[in-house]
């Protein structure tokens, strides 16, 4: 996980650049590109959090952002129509460049946003918070942002608030990866498994016909002790991620948690 030196070293860079584009911004995309976001269909459970993010600091826009190599989109919009911005032109290319919330509250008098398109144009931005969503790997792939056309304060409150449903997105979107990852390493095996058997058994079959009933036994047996292997793996995976239900990724709080294990 890179440091707190790091994370400002990086802001400075961009900024002395002149750019939105962050020194790491080939590996940062490559992780875009490893969660598989980017043109998903709209999802329920990301448009609830920009909905509740509007609600409760009762602004009209909140975004979940994704900045990809030359725009910037929306993989949950609430208040505005458009699903993409370019990346010149966007905030939330600034907020990738460092680990810390962008805050905004006064953006028309704001030295870092007054020559801003969003800023100066027609929307008139005047608000933007925005937290990055910072994978485990340390990487920003976007912002959970609240926009608004008028000046306002944001108190330390608000941004841990923020800075909570941010972590919220972010842990989704990880799970995600996690499932894709485990299926996909399930699928492979499975596939592995389906070429010994069918190897097992086309090599009994031949010895069968050649009359080798040893080879039978053999050929079989190396194809069932290998099926065996898997399916006991899998039991024991499953074991230890317990039964699955309704609940079973929500996350709880260590309150809940330690009044389960009595």
């Amino acid at each position: 996980m890179r440091s707190a030196a790091s994370s400002f070293e990086r802001e400075a860079r961009c900024r002395l650049q002149g750019t939105h584009i962050p020194s790491d911004d080939r590996q940062r995309l490559e992780a875009v590109r490893r969660f598989e976001i980017l043109d998903t269909p709209p999802d329920g459970t990301f448009d609830r959090i920009t909905a509740l993010a509007a609600r409760l600091f009762d602004v009209p826009i909140s975004i979940v952002s994704i900045v990809d190599e030359d725009r910037i989109w929306f993989k949950s919009r609430h208040g505005i129509d458009a699903d993409e911005i370019g990346r010149d032109a966007g905030l939330c290319a600034s907020a990738v460049c460092q680990f810390e919330p962008w805050i905004v509250e006064d953006a028309a008098v704001d030295p870092r946003t007054v020559s801003n398109p969003l800023v100066a144009g027609e929307l008139g931005l005047r608000f933007y918070a925005g937290v990055p969503l910072t994978t485990k790997d340390g990487y920003n792939l976007g912002t959970l942002n609240v926009i608004d056309v008028r000046p306002r304060s944001f108190s330390e409150a608000d941004l841990q608030t923020l800075k909570d449903l941010a972590a919220m997105v972010v842990h989704e979107l990880e799970l995600r990866l996690s499932i894709r990852d485990y299926v996909r390493e399930r699928r492979t095996e499975a596939m592995e498994l389906q070429d010994t058997v069918v190897q097992r058994l086309t090599a009994a079959q031949l010895a069968g016909e050649l009359g080798d009933q040893e080879r039978v036994r053999r050929a079989v047996k190396e194809g069932l002790t290998g099926a065996r292997a898997l399916v006991l793996r899998l039991l024991e995976e499953a074991e230890t991620m317990g039964e699955l239900g309704p609940g079973s990724f929500v996350r709880r709080s260590p309150a809940e948690g330690a009044g389960h294990g009595g």
